[in-house]
């Protein structure tokens, strides 16, 4: 029975300890979740603090700004995107107008020769210059260039300026593209031709936009031609209008 009492005197001092051990944890727990509560009440109060002044500018806000002040500057930004949108629109319209007439003015000297330095007749009547400059034209056609061109198939003859010391370009319109390329084809013939014939110079009829493009090109063939250090090359401007590039030649000895 001593033993007994001994081992239940024990056992009742382990509990002890243990509910000391207990009471300590809990104590501690408590504690924490104690701090941790009052982490929580000082955020709540700095959220409440923080939400009252959003609450006060927007009250601010609201009483100083009109309604007629939002709907105006709602309006002036619609006008500024419609104008923009306008802008761009006669833009295109702009660009498109004058691609239109570019295509109508090619069309119109499709099939014009301008020929340079070509001597001109005495002044006299209209139809007396124009057969001179026909006459002319179809025997260096003839004679040159070897083309069965007939007086028929000349529609417009015309000098382009007024007349003063040195002869006017010559513009000859022509019945047919083909005509107009079978000449074109041909004018390196002019290098061997008579003396009467050998001076005459042969050009498309080109719009404004296509000689402003060949004026670049010729600018830059010089400026090749310049940079080329062996001196064995020469660069030339090639191709219909609209197709014109750059080509580089060797001389001939």
């Amino acid at each position: 029975m001593e033993e007994e009492v001994r081992q239940t005197a024990r056992r009742m001092n382990q509990i002890d300890l243990e509910m000391k051990e207990n009471k300590r944890e809990v104590e501690a727990k408590v504690n924490d979740n104690g701090k941790e509560i009052r982490e929580l009440k000082k955020e709540m109060l700095d959220m409440n603090a923080k939400l009252q002044m959003v609450q006060e500018d927007v009250t601010m806000t609201s009483e100083n700004v009109k309604w007629s002040d939002i709907v105006s500057q709602a309006v002036d930004t619609k006008l500024e995107t419609v104008s923009a949108g306008i802008n761009m629109v006669e833009k295109s319209i702009e660009e498109t107008r004058i691609q239109a007439q570019e295509m109508r003015d090619r069309e119109d000297r499709r099939n014009n020769v301008i020929l340079y330095k070509v001597p001109e007749c005495p002044p006299g009547s209209y139809e007396a210059v124009v057969k001179h400059d026909s006459d002319f034209f179809l025997s260096l056609c003839d004679t040159v260039f070897g083309l069965d061109i007939s007086r028929e198939d000349i529609k417009k003859v015309y000098r382009i300026g007024k007349r003063g010391a040195t002869a006017r370009p010559l513009l000859i319109q022509l019945s047919s593209g083909m005509l107009k390329n079978n000449i074109m084809e041909t004018t390196f013939k002019l290098q061997k031709a008579s003396e009467e014939f050998k001076p005459i110079v042969i050009s498309h009829d080109m719009t404004k936009l296509e000689r402003e493009k060949c004026k670049e090109l010729v600018a830059e063939a010089k400026e090749l031609e310049a940079q080329d250090a062996s001196g064995e090359f020469i660069f030339r401007v090639r191709g219909p209008p609209g197709s014109m590039k750059v080509v580089k030649l060797k001389k001939r000895t």
